[in-house]
């Protein structure tokens, strides 16, 4: 009798290879949850941890140990001087939390070499995804290191152009080119353009939909007038000197690529006396700074980061599964949010 009981009851092995049939995951996955060892994401180690219990497996302490871990995110944000990205890791964070992740959160600064750095110290601190904001033309090294260290990745804004990955965002030519036109329509022709960097994916979209819907409205561009600078307050600034120190004066209205570079131009241009909308008219991008006076509203693209944040989160958290999922991208949608920046009568 004990002999066919020994016959009949599963051993660890195999139920160790029903666990990992289950769960569609590798056996190796199982062998490093039930012995307590990395080399498996957090979200995947309770799946296997609950489902051992629930056979009634003998698990070491020190695999149990490692159940009360919570999974966890890490959020790479381009660069918190602008204030779109500090909506966004806020946004974020809570959609994380409330799908049952912890939120790991760093910023390079826009600095490609800050982000690999960062890649790799999220990877030796077990993130079990990451969610890229700060990702450049010329950046496949760091899809590289995630691919080597096997972590799912989703990126949010912008992307590398040359790498077919998971992106959350809005159309930015599309958007652009629709608030392009509505500064065209106020019969402007001396418009000048402040946009990002050129390594920014998001970045040359809004300025290839500027040139679209002015080019479609008849406006001339001088080269002079396109000025790219950095997407924080201080790139505005910067970039209100240069406008100012031009022979050829100034623009009758500025198209700015963020709220931030808008809100730079508009301190330096008030503080050299130039009014706004009266002497230049100006519009940003973001949606994070409409307001900046109860009789001055900021008219600007709105991207909607809540959705933006839900679905990069769930897409994230598809991947975590280890879903078989065809890398895609997911366009939310944008509106624009007019104020008096523009000359607009409200």
């Amino acid at each position: 009798m004990d002999r066919d009981n020994r016959i009949s009851k599963p051993s660890q092995e195999g139920n160790a290879a029903d666990i990992a049939r289950t769960l569609g995951v590798s056996r190796a996955a199982v062998s490093y949850a039930l012995n307590g060892k990395p080399g498996v994401s957090a979200r995947t180690r309770q799946m296997i941890l609950s489902l051992a219990e629930k056979k009634g497996m003998e698990i070491p302490q020190k695999a149990l140990n490692w159940k009360t871990t919570k999974p966890l995110v890490g959020l790479i944000l381009a660069d918190l001087s602008n204030p779109f990205y500090q909506e966004l890791g806020v946004a974020v964070s809570n959609r994380a939390r409330w799908h049952g992740y912890d939120a790991y959160l760093s910023h390079t600064g826009d600095d490609p070499l800050e982000l690999l750095t960062t890649v790799r110290a999220m990877a030796s601190h077990h993130v079990d995804g990451i969610i890229l904001t700060a990702t450049q033309d010329g950046d496949a090294a760091v899809v590289q290191e995630l691919r080597k260290w096997n972590i799912p990745y989703v990126q949010v804004s912008r992307k590398i152009p040359t790498v077919q990955g998971a992106f959350v965002g809005i159309d930015n030519k599309a958007a652009s080119k629709d608030i392009a036109l509505h500064m065209a329509s106020h019969g402007y022709e001396k418009i000048a353009l402040v946009v990002g960097p050129r390594r920014s994916s998001a970045s040359n979209d809004r300025y290839a939909g500027y040139l679209d819907g002015l080019v479609e409205s008849g406006i001339f561009v001088p080269q002079q007038w396109i000025v790219r600078t950095s997407l924080g307050i201080d790139g505005g600034l910067k970039a209100a000197q240069y406008l100012r120190s031009l022979d050829r004066g100034l623009p009758e209205a500025i198209i700015c690529g963020s709220d931030a570079i808008a809100l730079g131009i508009i301190q330096d241009f008030t503080a050299q006396g130039i009014n706004i909308p009266a002497d230049v008219a100006i519009c940003g991008f973001d949606g994070v700074m409409s307001q900046r006076s109860a009789d001055f509203s900021l008219t600007t693209v709105v991207q909607p980061v809540d959705d933006m944040a839900e679905n990069a989160v769930m897409y994230l958290d598809d991947l975590i599964r280890n879903k078989a999922i065809t890398p895609h991208e997911v366009i939310c949608q944008y509106s624009l949010r007019i104020g008096n920046s523009c000359r607009c009568q409200l």
